[in-house]
């Protein structure tokens, strides 16, 4: 807002007349208004520029300015230069209009700082009911309007930092969103590749059973032709380990579909004692067989050996160790040890003799699979008998 003219040197001293008489017929209210802590102003509309002519101690001690500065200024002198113009307009009407105005207006001190003031401006009038003078009085509210707008910055900092992080959160939630229905595509994809293999592992372990069980039939219709008990032994035994062999690989069908790659050993060995309880007659329970295995899990090729080891030794522990009824137990254990799993089977019977440990079939297969695992076996015989195969825990090792 410009401020107004300045009132004339005719002007100013009827001005300062009036003040003096209004000084001086005022009384005890000068007095008030002069001792006052809020800042006030008079000035006289019936003089051209409606002049400043009365201003208290505290508007001077407010803006800066000495009495003589002020008075014959128009009252617009202390607008801001930045001040919304429509502030005046109204101030104006209102004066033209002989209303009382109550607002908040921005002022400028004359150090130039600014101040920022509820200002109320009342119209007084003389007997006849006409305004001789508008009486203005300012409250200070600068430490108000900047703890505001202090608090707008904070506000906008604010709400454009949770805009900032509103948009990272939702652009990491359309990155997740993605990425769901990336793995949710996958998931599809591999459970419709584990039907398949259902059915194909389904139809393998058919057509496996089936050639074995072709294998067996044959092979005993071979050893019915037989005269020689000797090769009638040889075909009875290669009938068991075929028939073993079919046991073994149907427990690894039986496990887990969902992980064809790996097998739990300590429920697959369970299962394979059960399963090879079948060469005992259904009423003796004269022989005990036992599984103790750790939570060890070992690739399909490696629980296929030693399956295999495990099936051979109690084959023949069942077969040879407890002769003329004896009682006893048969122990299958799988253990780790360091960087080692320590395969044993292990019998409480009359023991392996040394003709036996060397160049029978049994033995001969269950070294060959012992080197199939890159373990080294050791069998022990003289009270009771024990096979031993240690092999790295680790593929490859």
């Amino acid at each position: 807002m410009e401020p107004g003219p300045q009132a004339t040197n005719a002007d100013q001293g009827r001005a300062e007349d009036r003040v003096n008489v209004f000084q001086r017929g005022g009384g005890p209210f000068v007095a008030a208004v002069e001792a006052t802590r809020m800042p006030m102003v008079v000035t006289d509309p019936t003089v051209s520029g409606n002049p400043i002519v009365y201003v208290n101690q505290s508007f001077i001690d407010l803006f800066g300015y000495s009495r003589e500065e002020v008075l014959g200024q128009n009252y617009f002198f202390l607008a801001d230069p930045d001040a919304d113009p429509e502030v005046e307009r109204l101030i104006r009407s209102a004066m033209i209009a002989d209303e009382a105005l109550n607002l908040e207006v921005q002022l400028r001190a004359k150090d130039g700082r600014e101040v920022w003031a509820a200002q109320f401006v009342s119209p007084v009038h003389d007997d006849q009911g006409r305004v001789i003078q508008h009486f203005a009085s300012f409250w200070d509210i600068t430490r108000r309007v900047r703890a505001e707008r202090r608090t707008r910055r904070l506000n906008e900092v604010l709400e454009s930092r949770v805009k900032e992080r509103t948009q990272e959160l939702q652009t990491e939630l359309d990155r997740r969103r993605a990425l769901e229905g990336v793995l949710t595509e996958s998931v599809r994809e591999k459970d419709k590749l584990l039907g398949q293999r259902s059915v194909l592992l389904h139809e393998v372990n058919h057509r496996a059973k089936n050639s074995i069980t072709m294998a067996i039939s044959m092979l005993r219709l071979q050893m019915a032709r037989q005269g020689d008990p000797g090769v009638s032994e040889a075909l009875e035994n290669a009938i068991q380990r075929l028939d073993h062999l079919a046991r073994i690989h149907e427990l690894l069908y039986r496990q887990d579909s969902n992980d064809v790659q790996s097998v739990d050993m300590a429920g697959y060995l369970t299962e394979l004692c059960l399963n090879f309880g079948h060469l005992r007659n259904p009423e003796d329970h004269r022989i005990e067989l036992v599984s103790d295995a750790d939570d060890i899990t070992l690739d399909v090729d490696r629980a296929i050996n030693v399956a295999l080891i495990a099936g051979e030794a109690i084959t023949n522990a069942l077969k040879h160790a407890f002769p003329d009824k004896r009682r006893g137990a048969v122990r299958v254990g799988l253990h780790q040890e360091g960087d080692d799993v320590l395969l044993s089977i292990e019998d409480n019977g009359v023991g392996l003799p040394t003709t036996r440990r060397q160049g029978s079939m049994g033995i001969r297969l269950i070294e060959g699979m012992a080197r199939s695992l890159n373990g080294t076996l050791t069998i022990e015989g003289d009270r009771g008998t024990r096979i031993a195969v240690r092999f790295p825990a680790k593929l490859g090792s």
